[in-house]
């Protein structure tokens, strides 16, 4: 879950949002939302076990045609744009500290290295993904513990008594939300590799829902920090918020180390799309001939094919979009699919009554919580960005024509 959101979706709130609490509440809204849909995707999870996420729910709940449109968007919007996403975010932390370097090539050879690794086996990559996890996180907490250390020196105010409800409810809410769904996007990667996991009745839950709500407290914390050591008008609008920050909490040799340090973490973020994408690539595949070379997995089950398909996905992705407009692609179509799947449960619960293990805190409130809420910042962000939220709606039924394209070669193959 922790990766590029975090480091650089505070100067994009503040465009329309005060600092102090107004940008916390939207942080808290944000894991507010996730742990409602995590709770929901924990209890799908445990009961569907296998590998996929939304196109393995969506298939065995609704119809194939819809799992296979989630698995498209999934694989291609849900995890090739943020790695190209991510890599970029990378490129300019890394610009920050070696001025001149080339941001775009210097975010491909990112990409192309950490799939490399990925290729060898699946415990490397695992083994890889689980150091720079225990790095990131370790790195965070040191972060946040010298911010509150050096103290609030831009006098930023966080009680909510002195803010209006305009402050707080403003216009920009919704969008801002929608960066910060962004920054919490990840919530639900355990249901991707859910077949890998060992003891799921037990594990699967208590991983979706421990990391949502340990990663709740980091972010709140961080953008705490943010705000106290630097002031809004030095990170409004900026990407590397981070960097901006460590510069006035370190200075200006220490910022650069620290914006070194940022970018160590942004490689596991990237790491952790290409260890859970390609597994619901493999699973759309794997039985279709036409896509064989996709869905090929190594001797040590490894899902080789799909991860090559998704690294050059996300290398196309990341020299014909901006930062902002890959964000922007992806938000809206993925609320919608996420919105579907939630909505699942309460499909589920009425054809098979309560499942026997996990079960969803708060049921029915907490889904209906959850769809309502997404629903309502997705139509006012397809209001008001049209252009990303038609061309992630174009990729969805590009999946569907893909579908019946490999469906009908599917059966060719088998008559």
């Amino acid at each position: 879950m922790i990766g590029t959101g975090v480091f650089t979706s505070l100067g994009f709130q503040l465009f329309d949002t005060k600092p102090g609490f107004p940008i916390l509440l939207i942080w808290i809204l944000g894991g507010v939302l996730a742990f409602l849909g995590a709770l929901c995707y924990a209890e799908l999870a445990t009961r569907l076990p296998k590998d996929g996420g939304e196109y393995y729910f969506l298939s065995k709940i609704y119809h194939p045609i819809l799992g296979f449109m989630a698995g498209f968007v999934s694989s291609t919007v849900g995890f090739a744009a943020p790695i190209a996403a991510a890599a970029l975010a990378l490129g300019g932390y890394l610009n920050g500290v070696f001025p001149g370097i080339h941001q775009t090539l210097t975010a491909a050879l990112i990409i192309i290295g950490i799939a490399s690794i990925h290729l060898l086996n699946m415990r490397a990559g695992v083994s890889f993904q689980k150091i720079f996890t225990f790095i990131k996180v370790g790195i965070i907490i040191l972060f946040i513990g010298v911010g509150f250390v050096k103290g609030n020196i831009q006098s930023v105010v966080f009680s909510p008594a002195a803010f209006s409800w305009n402050d707080l409810l403003n216009h920009g809410l919704a969008v801002s939300l929608v960066w910060v769904s962004f920054a919490y996007s990840g919530w639900n990667a355990s249901a991707y590799i859910a077949g890998e996991i060992i003891n799921p009745n037990r594990n699967l839950s208590r991983s979706i829902l421990y990391g949502t709500g340990i990663v709740t407290v980091l972010y709140v914390l961080l953008n705490m920090v943010f705000m106290m050591a630097a002031p809004a008008t030095a990170l409004v609008g900026v990407k590397e918020v981070g960097l901006v920050a460590s510069n006035y909490i370190f200075g200006e040799y220490g910022g650069r180390f620290m914006g070194g340090i940022i970018s160590i973490l942004l490689i596991s973020t990237i790491s952790s799309m290409v260890l859970a994408g390609p597994r619901v690539l493999q699973s759309m595949f794997e039985k279709i001939p036409v896509a064989a070379a996709i869905g090929k997995r190594d001797a040590s089950g490894n899902p080789v094919g799909a991860i090559v398909f998704q690294t050059a996905l996300s290398l196309i992705l990341m020299v014909t979009l901006d930062f902002d407009s890959l964000i922007y692609y992806i938000a809206f179509t993925l609320s919608l699919f996420t919105t579907l799947t939630v909505a699942g449960i309460m499909v589920l619960r009425s054809r098979q009554g309560k499942p026997e293990g996990y079960r969803a805190w708060g049921y029915p409130v907490t889904p209906i919580l959850f769809i309502i809420t997404t629903l309502l910042i997705a139509v006012y962000f397809g209001f008001t960005h049209p252009k990303e939220s038609l061309s992630g709606l174009a990729t969805a039924l590009l999946g569907v024509l893909l579908y019946f394209i490999s469906d009908t070669k599917s059966k060719e193959v088998e008559a």
